[in-house]
């Protein structure tokens, strides 16, 4: 019989997976450059649809940690005024980095 230490831990473990894949794959956003700016460094892993709404690793988008602060609290008119790109667009490049992550790994299914 699991302890709940041990039952916590391995929630712990299938919540990352299910939000983040992987620490490889965490990385491997964190070295892309921001999706919005182009730049590096200072790269986090922006969940386009919350985990709380059932968000998971193919959600997420490289963002300069500024921008995905600024994703969060400004209306999508604010957003575009500052960064010219829609915040609309920005979710739907989730799709490309997903595939991109699987050609990273070789998965060519």
């Amino acid at each position: 019989m699991k302890t709940t230490k041990q039952r916590r831990k391995e929630r712990s473990e299938e919540r990352f997976a299910r939000q983040f894949h992987s620490k490889e794959r965490v990385e491997w956003v964190k070295s892309q450059p921001c999706h919005v700016t182009r730049q590096k460094g200072n790269i986090v892993n922006a969940h386009m649809k919350s985990r709380g709404s059932g968000g998971t690793y193919t959600d997420i988008v490289p963002l300069d940690w500024a921008v995905h602060f600024d994703f969060d609290t400004m209306s999508a008119q604010k957003f575009e005024q500052k960064y010219k790109y829609s915040k609309k667009l920005v979710r739907k490049a989730a799709w490309f980095y997903n595939e991109a992550w699987k050609i990273h790994r070789g998965d060519f299914k």
